[in-house]
């Protein structure tokens, strides 16, 4: 056997071989089902879940005006937003509250429902960025991204414009926005604290 003989045989073994390991690559890969993981939990879950979600009935107007309290703590409502994602299916209301003894201290609370094939798209976005992990600390302020008493929460204060804003989700559905105008991110958190969840569920 001649020494080209031998070394065409020597590269058709090793074509067959690199030929034969990528097949091999390619259906293990097949078979491989790889979950990525957020906070403990997999994406796979979180459609699911998204999944479920669409398909609730969302609350009406009247279960969330009714939810809403007209007074707390200091804070009175002056001002009731319902039904305005009513056209993209989607269920929400806004409250405007102002401080008794000082009207430019006011709060704007806006909760979300998340069920329906709309607003579960929605708050799947929003669940996605809580589950970040985010910190910005400027001269007049902050915004961050943390978990505070057990949930996830996105807060924000800027001295110098008087705003102090969060963001949660309650019990897995319900977006739950806050801001606060002439007023420190302790005095909103302070605010929530007073609400009544276990009406919103």
């Amino acid at each position: 056997m001649t020494e080209k003989t031998k070394s065409n045989r020597k590269q058709f073994w090793m074509c067959f071989l690199i030929i034969f390991l990528v097949i091999l690559g390619f259906s293990c890969q097949k078979k491989r089902s790889p979950i990525l993981e957020t906070n403990g939990k997999s994406l796979q879950d979180e459609e699911l879940s998204a999944k479920d979600l669409s398909l609730k009935i969302p609350f009406t107007r009247e279960e969330l005006k009714n939810w809403i309290p007209t007074a707390l703590g200091d804070f009175k409502i002056i001002k009731t937003v319902i039904g305005y994602n009513e056209s993209v299916d989607m269920s929400a209301i806004k409250a405007t509250y102002s401080h008794q003894s000082d009207s430019t201290k006011q709060i704007v609370l806006e909760v979300l429902d998340g069920a329906g094939p709309v607003a579960s798209v929605l708050l799947s976005g929003s669940i996605q960025k809580l589950n970040l992990d985010f910190e910005e600390l400027k001269a007049d302020g902050f915004s961050r991204i943390h978990e505070r008493k057990g949930r996830r929460v996105w807060e924000a204060e800027y001295t110098n414009q008087g705003v102090a804003e969060l963001e949660f989700i309650h019990a897995g559905r319900f977006l739950v926005s806050v801001k606060g105008k002439h007023l420190r991110n302790e005095d909103v958190w302070a605010f929530v604290e007073k609400l009544d969840f276990e009406g919103l569920k």
